[in-house]
C-alpha cells in the first residue's frame, strides 16, 4: 500500500508529466531496449519508430500519477492494457525491467528529489502488481477453456480469400485438428512470425472477422503501403504466407465485444475497421438474432469495400440494415448502387433512420474517422455508457 506522503508525492508530478510525459517515455524505451535488446521480439517496433507508443506510455502514465488515490477510475485502460499484454505474452518477470527503465527515464528527464524517486518506485510496484494479477487471471481462464492453450499455438492457413483491392481473409485451423477456443465477436488474436530478412520476432494482433464455427478462425488482413511502418508484416502476410503455410497464434483476447444483450446493435466502421464489425454482424445472423442491426460502413469506394458481397446479401435477407457511405464513389459505383451516401460517414445525415435512444453503439476505424463519429454521437446525446469501440494499434481517447 501507498503511504498519503506517497500518494501526495506522485499526484504533484501529474502536471510535470502532462509536459514531459512523452520525453520521459521516449528515454524510457530508449533505455528499455538498450539494457533489454530481447524485448524488441515481443514490443512493436514500428509503433517505436512512429511515436504512437510514446504518446499512449505518456497518457497511461499521466493517468496513473492523476488517480494513483483512486486506481477504480483507470480500471477500463488497465483491462485493455492486460488483454493486449496477454495476447503478446508479456510475462511477470518483463515488469522488474521495465520499472527500472521508467524510474532511469524519470530520473534523467526531470532529476526530482529521491523522496519523488521512492514514491514512483513503490507506486509502480502497485500499479505493476494489478497488471500481473490480472495477466495471469486472463493466461488462466484461456488456458482452462474447452479448446484454449498456453502461449501460442501452431495453426495452418486452409484458405486464403481476397475481400477488396487492400483486405484479404486468412482461414486458420489448429495443426492438430484440436479443438479452439471460442470467442467473443470483436476480440483479436496476434500473430507471432518472424518474416524472412528479419532480425527480430514481429508480433501482431488482428481482429477476428467471422463467428465462432467450424473450428478454425478468420482474420482479414489490410496491406499497408510498403513505405509505411505496418507495411512489412502485412505485405509478408499477402505475398508469402499461401495455403498451407503454418503461423502461430495466441488466445483470443481483448475488451472490446458484442455486449449480450437485446438492445439494437448499431455497427460503425471505416476501412478495415469493419472486420470485428463484420464478426459481430455473423455473430448475430448465426444465432438468427432477433437484435435490430445496423451496419454503418465508410469506404473510399467500391473497390476498397471489404465485404461488400456478404452485406447486400444479409440485407436482401432482411438480416441487417446497411448504411453505406463512399468518400469519392466512381461511376461503376453509382451503376451497381452498393452504397447509399456519398461523403464521409455523417451520423446526423441518417439519424431518422437509426434507434438513437434505444441502441448500443460500436465503433472502429480510422482515429480521425470514429473521433470525428464520437463526436456526432455527442451531439445526438447518446451516452458514453452506449458507445463501444476498438482503437487499432496504441490506446488513444476518442474524447481529446
Amino acid at each position: 500500500m501507498l503511504s498519503n506522503c506517497e500518494i501526495e508525492l506522485i499526484k504533484n508530478t501529474a502536471p510535470v508529466l502532462a509536459t514531459h510525459g512523452e520525453d520521459i517515455t521516449g528515454r524510457f524505451y530508449e533505455l528499455l531496449f538498450e539494457q533489454n535488446p530481447e524485448l524488441s521480439n515481443i514490443f512493436n517496433m514500428n509503433n517505436q519508430k512512429g511515436g504512437d507508443q510514446q504518446k499512449a506510455l505518456a497518457r497511461a502514465v499521466y493517468a496513473f500519477a492523476a488517480h494513483v488515490d483512486n486506481l477504480e477510475a483507470i480500471l477500463g485502460e488497465v483491462e485493455r492494457i492486460a488483454q493486449k499484454h496477454a495476447s503478446l505474452g508479456i510475462k511477470a518477470e518483463h515488469y522488474p525491467l521495465v520499472g527500472a527503465a521508467l524510474l532511469q527515464a524519470i530520473g534523467e528527464v526531470l532529476n526530482p528529489p529521491t523522496e519523488v524517486i521512492d514514491a514512483w518506485g513503490k507506486g509502480y510496484g502497485v500499479l505493476a502488481n494489478v497488471f500481473i494479477e490480472r495477466e495471469a487471471q486472463l493466461y488462466q481462464q484461456q488456458a482452462e477453456k474447452q479448446g484454449g492453450w498456453q502461449q501460442t499455438r501452431p495453426f495452418k492457413i486452409i484458405g486464403k480469400e481476397r475481400e477488396s483491392e487492400l483486405v484479404t481473409s486468412f482461414y486458420l485451423a489448429p495443426q492438430d485438428d484440436k479443438a479452439i477456443a471460442d470467442f467473443q465477436p470483436g476480440q483479436y488474436i496476434a500473430i507471432h512470425l518472424t518474416p524472412e530478412g528479419s532480425e527480430q520476432q514481429q508480433i501482431r494482433q488482428y481482429s477476428l472477422s467471422d463467428s465462432n464455427k467450424q473450428n478454425r478462425y478468420r482474420i482479414s488482413v489490410k496491406r499497408e503501403a510498403r513505405n509505411n511502418l505496418e507495411g512489412s508484416v502485412s505485405n509478408y502476410l499477402h505475398d508469402q504466407i499461401q495455403v498451407g503455410d503454418t503461423l502461430n497464434i495466441s488466445n483470443p483476447f481483448g475488451e472490446f465485444y458484442l455486449q449480450d444483450s437485446k438492445r439494437p446493435a448499431v455497427l460503425i466502421s471505416g476501412g478495415v475497421g469493419i472486420t470485428p464489425m463484420q464478426s459481430m454482424l455473423e455473430t448475430l445472423v448465426s444465432q438468427d438474432s432477433s437484435r435490430e442491426v445496423h451496419f454503418v460502413h465508410g469506404a473510399q469506394d467500391g473497390n476498397l469495400h471489404s465485404f461488400s458481397k456478404r452485406l447486400e446479401q444479409l440485407s436482401s435477407e432482411g438480416k441487417v440494415t446497411p448504411h453505406i457511405f463512399y468518400a469519392k464513389a466512381s461511376e461503376q459505383d453509382r451503376v451497381a448502387q452498393n452504397f447509399q451516401y456519398e461523403g464521409q460517414t455523417d451520423l446526423t445525415a441518417i439519424e431518422a433512420e437509426l434507434p438513437i435512444d434505444k441502441a448500443e453503439f460500436y465503433l472502429c476505424g480510422p482515429l480521425a474517422m470514429m473521433k470525428a463519429v464520437y463526436l456526432q454521437l455527442k451531439t445526438l446525446k447518446v451516452a458514453d455508457s452506449n458507445i463501444f469501440y476498438e482503437v487499432f494499434g496504441p490506446s488513444k481517447s476518442l474524447a481529446d
